[in-house]
């Protein structure tokens, strides 16, 4: 019985030898910052001399901000390249121009996004 008690004594500190030491484990704190822009990119630093600050947003180029447009005879290409035949200017004024157009026999009014170039009919 002896014998039997210094074995099992001997066995549970062979195997607790074996384990691995656990060390405590430290705790990453790091902070992140995320600043998400949509359209024109802004900066936090000055990237050239011709940037601008703008409050609340960071450094940009002021041309980029200009909106594009197509022309009236683009979007009235547009419309044609999409099998339109007969197109007629309604109105050219606006974000969105508007034309009548004949496709497939039958008279229908046609709109062309003036910054996209999308198309769609009513």
């Amino acid at each position: 019985m002896k014998s039997l008690m210094i074995t099992a004594l001997a066995t549970s500190f062979a195997v607790g030898s074996m384990l691995p030491m656990t060390a405590p484990v430290a705790e990453a704190k790091t902070k992140v910052n995320v600043d998400v822009y949509l359209g024109v990119p802004h900066y936090r630093y000055r990237p050239g001399p011709d940037y601008v600050f703008r409050r609340g947003h960071g450094w940009y180029l002021p041309e980029r901000m200009q909106r594009y447009r197509i022309s009236c005879g683009e979007a009235k290409w547009e419309v044609r390249s999409r099998g339109y035949r007969n197109v007629a200017t309604i109105e050219c004024n606006g974000p969105v121009y508007t034309f009548r157009a004949l496709r497939g026999g039958q008279r229908t009014t046609v709109y062309v996004n003036a910054r996209s170039g999308a198309v769609w009919r009513s």
